[in-house]
């Protein structure tokens, strides 16, 4: 289990924060890579009412299952994240979700470019149809809010929406 505080800032491009995630030292740890994910709800769709995600991600060659806890209130998002990579496919993970009774009830596709800065503080760099997103992870508020700033991001104006928020967001303003 671990505690995943993060921020998603838009941005038009990622040219200016890879020169500050270099400037500060930041090291490269995945070049670019299409990732896939499916969120899974009862059909009743219990699980999102009580603010659980139920997500499976195929991210290059690895099949990923994700829990995340209900999030604390706040500006950053705060969840407990429980993630263990698969030994399977995904389309037979998927088979044993719906086994299970979980239907999908949300997809959605992203290109990600991974940055390590610091002591457990991630930077990705996320490509989708609707934008590009920073999004820094780490365990604390302190360290989110310390590497907005090395990137010239404010914190204030970081976003604590998920991809599936963004995405109806966008296309509801398509409508």
């Amino acid at each position: 289990m671990y505690t995943e505080v993060e921020l998603k800032y838009p941005v038009k491009s990622f040219l200016k924060i890879r020169e500050y995630l270099r400037q500060a030292g930041a090291e490269l740890v995945c070049e670019a890579t299409d990732e896939r994910n499916t969120v899974y709800d009862h059909p009743d769709g219990s699980l999102k009412d009580s603010g659980v995600l139920l997500r499976l991600r195929k991210f290059g060659s690895e099949v990923i299952l994700t829990v995340k806890e209900p999030g604390h209130p706040g500006a950053m998002k705060i969840r407990k994240e429980h993630e263990t990579v698969l030994s399977t496919s995904f389309s037979e993970a998927d088979t044993m979700l719906m086994a299970l009774r979980y239907a999908p009830v949300f997809q959605y596709e992203k290109t990600r470019e991974i940055w390590s800065l610091g002591e457990d503080v991630h930077i990705c760099l996320d490509s989708l149809f609707f934008g590009k997103y920073v999004e820094i992870e780490s365990d604390s508020e302190s360290k989110v809010s310390r590497a907005s700033q090395i990137l010239g991001l404010n914190p204030r104006n970081g976003l604590s929406k998920s991809y599936r928020y963004l995405q109806l967001l966008h296309d509801s303003t398509r409508s």
